[in-house]
């Protein structure tokens, strides 16, 4: 299982926006070799999404810190925000390592 994961998205543009993911929820559980989607929606603070084109979004671990953060898949390596506030993509069991809830 992959638990305690932070899911970090980083946008192309030299515009800044503020996020709010959605789902899957803090702390939730995610069940390896299924599908993981990621849902959000505009903060309504800084650039609005509907500005920006594209994204880059991975799976993480680690903490709050980005010292501490390690990029263990990509959800979506091209995204487009002109479809949708979503992303979804199957990580492999293994990606996590042998821990348990890794």
């Amino acid at each position: 299982m992959l638990q305690r994961l932070l899911l970090l998205a980083t946008f192309s543009s030299i515009a800044f926006a503020d996020i709010q993911f959605t789902s899957p929820a803090a702390g939730a559980t995610l069940q390896a070799g299924k599908p993981i989607t990621a849902k959000w929606k505009d903060s309504g603070d800084g650039t609005a999404l509907t500005d920006l084109k594209t994204y880059t979004l991975f799976l993480c671990a680690g903490g709050n810190d980005a010292e501490s953060i390690l990029q263990l898949a990509p959800i979506n390596a091209n995204g487009q925000f002109s479809t949708g506030n979503e992303a979804s993509a199957t990580v492999a069991a293994a990606i996590g390592g042998p821990d348990k809830n890794a």
